[in-house]
């Protein structure tokens, strides 16, 4: 017994060394030393649409243009075992050390207020962490997650952050994104019943029902799945601009974007779905498009690519 418990003991510390080392490491890859290079050109990751050729390449060579964002990159070394209390009470201390190791008035600077220039409304998952997959920092982002990222005009929780976030905060991108995987989706799909979640993906369902034919046509399960994923997406986007508070930001000059986007979780990458709204027009354009003209642009988009 003596054995094993001094074998538990030395894993234990082995394990808490290694994982304060891969934190420390990691934020030492990261550059959150120039917060005040942002005004150059913010969030590059979402800017990728409508830049240059040159522009791009200047993106590539100047990657402190966004600092790193200061969480765990990749597998956390403890992946597998199991999270205890103190076990994430520890990451946080190793975090916050390196950090302020780092950047010693990086926390004393975000106590002072935020202004993010990107309000995220994303799924649940916990494979899609926005700051994690944007690389941005804390301050950087701000959020609302639920369950499939779905946004209906119903749901006060959702759209009294984007009131702050459009109004308050002045953000200048508001993204919707999607995910394939999206066990939401997929449960949308099928006639199961789920009990007190069912009223949640009755949103889902209602966006199904909207291009069942065209969705008919596919015969792939996963791949029925993944278009509705980006139709769901879309009627996110269009809810949010249709909303009261983007009419009223659009009316009175306010330069706040509306973007669709999609996450691969196999691959780690953003896909745009092809929305960006500026104004009411955009708006009344997006909502002219029927859902036949949606699914052969998805086609041919999908053969363009194979």
């Amino acid at each position: 017994m003596a054995a094993n418990t001094t074998h538990t003991k030395e894993t234990t510390i082995t394990t808490t060394t290694s994982s304060t080392e891969n934190i420390t490491a990691q934020v030492q890859a990261l550059d959150i030393k120039n917060p005040h290079n942002h005004h150059k050109h913010h969030h590059h990751l979402l800017h990728k649409y409508n830049t240059t050729e040159a522009e791009e390449a200047d993106d590539d060579d100047d990657e402190s243009c966004c600092p790193r964002s200061p969480v765990t990159l990749g597998p956390s070394p403890s992946v597998a075992k199991e999270h205890g209390l103190a076990r994430l009470i520890k990451n946080n201390r190793a975090w916050s050390k390196a950090i302020k190791e780092r950047q010693p008035d990086f926390f004393e600077k975000c106590s002072k207020g935020q202004q993010p220039k990107v309000f995220w409304i994303g799924c649940s998952d916990s494979r899609v962490p926005e700051n994690e997959l944007l690389q941005l920092a804390p301050g950087e982002v701000f959020t609302h997650r639920n369950i499939a990222n779905v946004v209906v005009s119903t749901d006060l929780n959702c759209l009294s952050v984007l009131q702050y976030a459009v109004e308050v905060l002045k953000v200048e991108h508001v993204v919707v994104c999607g995910h394939y995987g999206c066990g939401g989706v997929a449960a949308a799909l099928g006639d199961h019943s789920y009990g007190l979640i069912d009223h949640w993906l009755g949103n889902i369902k209602e966006v199904k029902a909207q291009h069942q034919d065209n969705l008919d046509q596919i015969l792939d399960q996963e791949e029925k799945c993944r278009a509705l994923v980006e139709i769901n997406a879309r009627n996110s986007v269009l809810t949010v601009a249709k909303s009261p508070i983007m009419k009223a930001a659009w009316e009175r000059g306010q330069k706040v974007e509306i973007v669709g986007l999609v996450y691969d979780i196999q691959t780690g990458l953003l896909g745009e779905l092809g929305y960006h709204l500026k104004n009411a027009e955009d708006l009344k354009a997006h909502l002219s498009v029927d859902s036949s003209a949606l699914f052969a642009a998805r086609a041919a988009a999908t053969t363009s690519r194979s």
